[in-house]
């Protein structure tokens, strides 16, 4: 596979999603500390999926005392209640939140029990209140893990995804979205919070992610075609954390 990386990101390259997990939890970490250094207080959204559930698990085990300054958010979530199986916030909760000293008026889900745009509605809010904190059109989330599908959808963004089209750094920083192909609707910030992370760590484990992972950084994909090649012309740092299946299909 060739890669041609977008000025600005990095490729780290683990052997086995364990160990992806191992170094992006150190990369995390560093970024927290760096932006409490700097404001006293950092913002990290989470991302769903199996290999964020692993690096959630290398984070809680790792010493760290600064998590009473974190604010955890999410990049997308299933219309489903925070304790049902497919939760993300439930994931989340299970593999780090209840393991860490995060205040609970610090974490910020996606309600996905209520009406599917009400909840977009209410998050939407959220992140305009910490824009406007921040001084800032939208707000500047310090780390976004993201994951991307075989499909290489990122967030709640897939292939076709109407928010995928137009202004990207216009419009809301929420939303509900149908998904077709899944028929169902997710939450999911949109390409305007995403655009304005400083920084991005994006997770890729498995074969069944090679072709894609080789479509997103070895090609050159339509954005509806292709979702995660939005975070090729990003203004942040982005460093895409892949093990040797999903780069070699090994």
């Amino acid at each position: 596979m060739t890669t041609r990386m977008p000025r600005g990101a990095v490729l780290r390259l683990a052997a086995t999603p364990e160990a992806l997990a191992q170094a992006a939890a150190s990369e995390v970490l560093a970024v927290l500390e760096a932006a409490m250094a700097w404001r006293g207080e950092a913002h990290l959204a989470l991302a769903g999926g199996r290999t964020p559930a692993a690096l959630y698990r290398a984070l809680a085990a790792l010493p760290f005392d600064g998590w009473s300054h974190v604010h955890a958010w999410f990049g997308d979530e299933r219309t489903v209640p925070p304790d049902h199986p497919d939760s993300n916030y439930r994931m989340a909760r299970e593999t780090l939140l209840d393991s860490v000293a995060i205040p609970p008026a610090q974490v910020h889900r996606l309600e996905g029990e209520r009406e599917p745009a009400a909840a977009a509605a209410s998050y939407d809010e959220a992140l305009r209140a910490l824009a406007a904190r921040q001084e800032r059109p939208t707000p500047a989330l310090d780390l976004l893990l993201l994951g991307m599908g075989a499909d290489a959808h990122t967030a709640s963004l897939f292939p076709g995804s109407s928010l995928l089209e137009g202004d990207l750094e216009a419009g809301p920083m929420a939303a509900a979205i149908h998904v077709p192909t899944l028929d169902t609707w997710r939450l999911t910030i949109t390409p305007r919070v995403i655009r304005a992370a400083r920084t991005t760590c994006v997770l890729v484990a498995g074969a069944d992610k090679h072709a894609a992972l080789a479509r997103v950084l070895g090609g050159d994909p339509a954005l509806a075609d292709a979702p995660a090649t939005l975070l090729h012309d990003v203004p942040g740092d982005v460093a895409w954390f892949v093990d040797r299946a999903s780069l070699f299909n090994a």
